[in-house]
């Protein structure tokens, strides 16, 4: 007797939550072999996931190592999904993200790289400490729908006001929106840089795009 899909996909958000990477990569497997489409695995389980674990760790003195830990069964899941499904899923837009030249802080890069894949979008990570000239070539290259920078130290933060106006200068802007956050960076900054918003967390992120893509 084939298990049923509401009980699969509740016994896989109870297992994201308990951050039980084994189960959950065992239920996907188990959804997937059952017909179950990935679309429906994502929208059903990891996004919802995705967004309870935000919320419980949104404006907490939490410590970031342990929202990794808490996401590490959705990042092993979605990893799964594209590799084992024969369904193709559909990304409407694609994200370019990085940490600029500089700077070698990556997990808040990663939080919302995750939170950003989680939620239906193709995200082009280009790493940390990245030049200038590699992340216009990958806005060449990619066309992204948005440009997310990320900076964590004040003495490479000027670095997204330099990355902005050689966007300006190539023409590159007109179809192409870009983001900023770090743990120095503020709205009044992106404002005054160009940029098109800012974000302070990785579920905010996720509202700064589809708000500036709709």
């Amino acid at each position: 007797m084939k298990p049923k899909r509401s009980s699969i996909l509740q016994e896989l958000n109870t297992s994201i939550m308990k951050g039980d990477t084994q189960e959950t990569v065992r239920l996907i497997e188990l959804g997937l072999k059952n017909n179950m489409s990935s679309q429906e695995i994502m929208d059903n389980a990891l996004i919802p996931a995705s967004k309870r674990i935000a919320e419980e760790f949104r404006g907490a003195d939490f410590y970031i190592p342990d929202v990794l830990f808490a996401l590490r069964p959705i990042k092993t899941g979605l990893t799964m999904i594209k590799n084992l499904s024969t369904q193709v899923i559909k990304y409407p837009h694609k994200i370019v993200i990085a940490t600029v030249a500089g700077d070698i802080h990556d997990i808040g890069k990663n939080m919302v790289a995750i939170f950003l894949q989680v939620n239906g979008y193709e995200v082009i990570d280009l790493g940390v400490d990245v030049p200038a000239k590699e992340i216009l070539q990958a806005v060449v290259e990619h066309k992204p729908a948005v440009l997310a920078l990320s900076s964590l130290l004040t003495t490479t933060m000027g670095e997204m006001a330099n990355i902005i106006e050689i966007l300006e200068n190539k023409r590159l802007r007109r179809s192409l929106k870009v983001i900023v956050g770090g743990g120095p960076v503020s709205e009044n900054f992106a404002e005054f840089i160009g940029a098109d918003g800012y974000s302070p967390n990785a579920l905010e992120t996720v509202n700064l795009v589809k708000n500036l893509i709709s």
